[in-house]
């Protein structure tokens, strides 16, 4: 069994406390042929929730248009945003320093319920996922350190409770900035 490196673990924390997550309590990945099966111990099993499939790498990346200051900035890949059952908008999300590392992730928003949830961590030097189990939903708050999903959730993803649109709609927002296409 491979380990995460302790600098990829150490930045991966950072990343999920500055996005108002809990650090999860354990790690452990897996060759599986391109996806870790990592479990991270954060609360109760998920077995009603249905898989979810991870999409491929990360490429075609649209700039988060946040009116915080910040060197941290933040992307979306255009080919992962997909629409599911119960209001669910899953995307891939980049958080990068510029000339530093890039942590990537991939989430869940949903939109009836103004939350977020974490579904898996890619690791870049491996080129695959670390699945996280169960993660959990937390309140999506109107700034602050999680300021990224405030602003998906109000300006890209969700109108009124609802998913606005088709994950192009979405993309097209997140490419134009900031409330660029009207509802």
């Amino acid at each position: 069994m491979r380990r995460l490196r302790s600098g990829s673990i150490a930045t991966l924390a950072a990343l999920l406390l500055a996005l108002g997550a809990t650090w999860p309590a354990r790690a452990d990945a897996a060759d599986d042929g391109g996806v870790d099966s990592g479990v991270f111990t954060t609360g109760p099993s998920a077995q009603s929730q249905p898989a979810v499939v991870l999409p491929g790498a990360p490429q075609d990346l649209l700039h988060v248009h946040i009116t915080a200051g910040g060197t941290l900035q933040f992307f979306v890949d255009r080919a992962s945003i997909s629409l599911h059952p119960g209001q669910v908008v899953r995307y891939t999300l980049v958080a990068q320093t510029p000339g530093g590392p890039r942590n990537v992730s991939y989430e869940g928003i949903d939109c009836a319920r103004r939350q977020w949830t974490l579904y898996a961590i890619w690791n870049d030097a491996d080129q695959r996922w670390t699945r996280v189990n169960d993660a959990g939903w937390q309140r999506i708050p109107q700034g602050g350190a999680a300021r990224v999903h405030s602003t998906l959730y109000d300006d890209d993803f969700c109108k009124d409770g609802a998913v606005n649109g088709t994950a192009a709609d979405m993309a097209q927002r997140i490419r134009q900035g900031l409330r660029a296409i009207p509802y």
